[in-house]
């Protein structure tokens, strides 16, 4: 279990994924502009959004998320075809995109003979990528699911982000 978000690890999707068999569903997810959010309001206010993110990924009808790296979740549909897992997306997508989350801004950088702003608590909210990609009883192995799902994630973030695209 990944000690930030409360989701399983990259080790237990892979060992989830080694059990899978027959029609499955995968969503690649990635938190959008994320390293210019933690540039901007600091690390711990950037562990408060993972947190945040993680808790709506855990509600995703039919999925099981898992934290997958840095700022990106995966969710499996176990029995669940694309198409259908793009309508539990977009509900995911459209909650974590009206979560507010508390946060306090990094403090500015002390310059010489200048005071230090106030640190002040603020709600942020952010948006999210997702990419899906299925597998069925007759193509494709897990990890070439995981890289079309991948491909199709990074498919939605050039499309403007905040979206879910299926393979």
């Amino acid at each position: 279990v990944d000690a930030l978000s409360r989701l399983p690890n990259r080790r237990a999707l892979d060992e989830a994924l080694s059990r899978m068999s027959g029609t499955f569903a995968i969503a690649m997810i990635d938190i959008d502009h994320f390293k210019q959010f933690n540039d901007t309001h600091g690390h711990d206010a950037g562990d408060k959004v993972l947190y945040a993110v993680a808790q709506q990924l855990r509600q995703t009808s039919g999925a099981r998320a898992f934290r997958y790296g840095g700022e990106e979740f995966c969710l499996v549909f176990p029995g669940w075809r694309a198409r259908d897992a793009e309508g539990a997306c977009e509900e995911t997508r459209k909650r974590v995109e009206s979560t507010r989350v508390r946060i306090r801004s990094a403090p500015a950088k002390r310059r010489q003979g200048q005071a230090v702003r106030k640190i002040d608590a603020a709600d942020v909210h952010v948006t999210i990528s997702i990419g899906i990609a299925m597998r069925d009883a007759r193509s494709e192995t897990v990890g070439e699911v995981l890289k079309t799902a991948d491909q199709a994630l990074y498919r939605a973030k050039s499309k403007g982000r905040n979206r879910v695209v299926s393979k």
